[in-house]
């Protein structure tokens, strides 16, 4: 006898499969019509869609992508080969990832609503800037380890590697490594605490 929560995983799961085709046949299409999306502003399924078409490495197992998600990269290129998005991520909507150089969410990873992660920084042409502060322009990779949950509206800058369920506080602004397990806070983030 089947019970009725397995009925409905049942046809979820057929629903899914007949779903998928047309989804990344939608995506295509968008694609090659209207270009690539900067700004990802539809269902879950089918934003991952579109990010696995835009060469992004997304895990199919579990991943949540709320909407809207700003994608952004310097040289304006519609590519996101540089996004991996490991199994049981959520992005949960209202985040701009910066794309310029290689940004990793390894397996469960949450980004709250708000989020922004930035790999590159460049003072739009003010050359005094540009000189004086040129420690801090470039393009850095960042990698957002198993497990860390950064919390509404933190900005994570480029070159930082947030540490193995890590938890950063909401509005922080994390510029430098954070240890595994530790809990962060504050402008500029520093680690509060050890999560034990």
């Amino acid at each position: 006898m089947i019970t009725r929560s397995r009925l409905r995983h049942r046809i979820r799961h057929i629903r899914g499969r007949l779903l998928r085709p047309f989804l990344v046949l939608v995506a295509r299409l968008r694609i090659t019509l209207l270009g690539a999306p900067r700004v990802l502003r539809y269902g879950m399924e089918l934003n991952a869609i579109f990010l696995r078409e835009l060469g992004a490495d997304v895990s199919r197992h579990n991943v949540r992508i709320l909407s809207p998600v700003t994608l952004h990269r310097a040289d304006l290129k519609p590519d996101c080969s540089n996004l991996t998005i490991g199994d049981d991520c959520v992005l949960n909507g209202n985040n701009y990832l910066d794309l310029s150089a290689k940004l990793t969410l390894e397996k469960g990873v949450s980004l709250g609503p708000g989020v922004i992660v930035m790999t590159h920084n460049w003072y739009n042409g003010n050359e005094f800037l540009q000189d004086r502060l040129a420690h801090t322009c470039g393009y850095q990779e960042v990698r957002i380890r198993e497990g860390a949950g950064i919390k509404a509206g933190a900005v994570i800058v480029m070159g930082v590697t947030i540490g193995r369920n890590a938890v950063v506080a909401a509005q922080s602004v994390v510029n430098r490594d954070l240890p595994d397990n530790s809990f962060a806070a504050g402008v500029p983030a520093r680690v509060v605490r050890s999560i034990e």
